[in-house]
């Protein structure tokens, strides 16, 4: 499939090319490259301290130093919440564009589902993108037992349990997909804290099927107690679906439902897969002037050629691993906010039928109580209405968290807190807590 958002981004050029030819003229002195030499830059990464976004702003914001004019010093600040959504309101909205501070993030935040959250304030196609890597086809496991294989095909028996962290994973969208189109039998079981908990209960058989993309996550599972079922694949050079090298063999899923889709069903899921192109990203902030653009994404660029680099990324992701430019996720980003409702609509009631969370709608009373506990780093919340004790459970990507009007992580809940809960009743995932200290 030629991706939807090339074509709509194909107009311009011409006019772009025009504009090169003017600055080619004599005339105009070539402005002073910036230096940094002395400057403290910050990346800030939209995540938790462990996951894969931070390891990626880390990974790279170590090799930027010496790649950037002056050699500046980098720090970083973790400002996990909302799943990205704290971090990305903050830096669209305070940042100075001043070219000392960068956001790190992931495929998640530039999503048009994501975009559509009441929380997000932000507009990722305003910022400058540094520049970002490719993401690739995820891989979907099943445990090796028999039994559990069929299960999987059989609509009688117990539905098999396909793990998650928060239903916004190309994986969890893929099994969407195929729940619809090739009858699997599963149920989703989410809210794992990140990718280590979820691999984990995986080999402890807590959960029969678990998605990643990674060398480094999918081969160790691979050789101990599950079989890569099916695959997402690669992008080809006009859209097609491809095997991934290291997984040979391992049917794609595109290649199994595409038989099964008619016209309408073909758009939708082409539209799901433009917002599978992204995978990690770095940008500068709204109002950035072109020579600090143009300095950091050289030296962007720069990383991504280090052999360095090469080699830790080819090693975890596979020889397929693969980066865009700036310009090139400006035009990607821009595509992705672009997305209508209507091309949205088809896959959000997919989403809807077979319960991924995220998209179902559940009936929710919003409760004024005071904390009396918390459990499990924030996970758990307990508080007395009409003199019994309740329990809601916090999600560190669904919930929506504020402290006196803004977003927070759940870490930041304190017990002797007053706060509106709103969930759907005892035990039950709270879809928004707002706290005063």
């Amino acid at each position: 499939m030629t991706s939807r958002i090339s074509a709509r981004l194909g107009a311009g050029l011409s006019v772009l090319a025009g504009f090169g030819l003017l600055c080619m003229l004599p005339g105009a002195p070539a402005a002073a490259e910036p230096s940094l030499e002395g400057k403290t830059l910050r990346i800030i990464i939209n995540s938790r301290a462990g996951g894969g976004t931070d390891a990626y702003a880390r990974l790279v914001g170590g090799m930027l130093i010496e790649y950037l004019p002056g050699k500046p010093q980098i720090v970083y600040q973790n400002l996990p919440g909302g799943g990205g959504i704290k971090a990305n309101n903050y830096f669209f909205a305070k940042t100075k564009p001043d070219g000392m501070t960068a956001l790190a993030g992931s495929r998640t935040q530039v999503s048009p589902h994501k975009l559509r959250h009441k929380s997000a304030k932000y507009n990722p196609a305003k910022y400058h993108f540094i520049g970002g890597t490719e993401r690739l086809g995820s891989i979907i496991l099943i445990n090796k037992d028999p039994k559990i294989k069929a299960r999987l095909t059989d609509l009688k028996s117990k539905p098999v349990a396909f793990g998650g962290i928060d239903g916004e994973r190309s994986g969890s969208h893929g099994a969407v997909w195929a729940k619809e189109y090739l009858g699997w039998n599963l149920k989703f079981v989410l809210g794992y804290g990140g990718t280590p908990q979820m691999l984990l209960a995986a080999r402890r058989g807590e959960i029969d099927m678990v998605h990643n993309q990674t060398l480094f996550n999918t081969k160790p599972l691979m050789k101990e107690n599950m079989d890569a079922l099916v695959q997402l694949g690669n992008r080809g050079p006009n859209g097609e679906l491809l095997e991934r090298p290291a997984f040979k063999g391992v049917p794609v899923l595109g290649h199994l439902i595409e038989v099964k889709l008619d016209a309408k069903a073909k758009k939708a899921f082409a539209v799901w897969l433009d917002d599978q192109t992204v995978e990690k990203w770095m940008a500068l902030p709204p109002g950035t002037s072109e020579d600090y653009i143009k300095v950091w994404r050289a030296g962007y660029a720069k990383v991504m050629n280090d052999n360095r680099y090469k080699d830790v990324v080819n090693k975890q992701f596979g020889d397929d691993y693969g980066w865009f430019d700036g310009a090139k996720m400006d035009k990607l980003v821009a595509g992705l906010a672009a997305t209508t409702d209507e091309e949205l609509a088809f896959f959000t009631k997919l989403r809807v039928k077979h319960g991924l969370a995220g998209s179902t709608k559940k009936k929710t009373k919003a409760t004024k109580v005071k904390i009396a506990d918390i459990k499990r780093g924030g996970r758990e919340i307990y508080f007395k209405v009409k003199g019994k004790t309740h329990k809601a459970k916090i999600s560190g990507s669904r919930t929506d968290i504020t402290i006196n009007g803004e977003m927070e992580s759940r870490g930041k809940l304190k017990v002797g807190m007053s706060c509106t809960v709103a969930y759907p009743g005892n035990g039950k995932e709270a879809k928004s807590v707002k706290c005063k200290k």
